[in-house]
């Protein structure tokens, strides 16, 4: 048994009449908080590796722009 908790997700996925779901306004606030989590995240001095850097911040990026593609 492990000695902590933790939890997972999973996602969930919408359709309405045949096309994805979703809300601009969620949209944005995730495009904010996404910057601000890269900010906060590039400015980070203990990373293991530039590579590791390099890749987490590649990944903000690329999650901030499914975001984008919503409107």
């Amino acid at each position: 048994m492990d000695n902590y908790s933790y939890a997972t997700t999973s996602p969930v996925y919408v359709s309405i009449a045949g096309k994805r779901a979703y809300s601009k306004k969620d949209a944005e606030y995730f495009e904010a908080w996404i910057d601000r989590t890269f900010e906060i995240t590039s400015q980070y001095p203990d990373w293991n590796s530039p590579a590791e850097k390099e890749l987490v911040l590649k990944r903000l990026h690329e999650a901030r722009s499914i975001y984008e593609d919503l409107h």
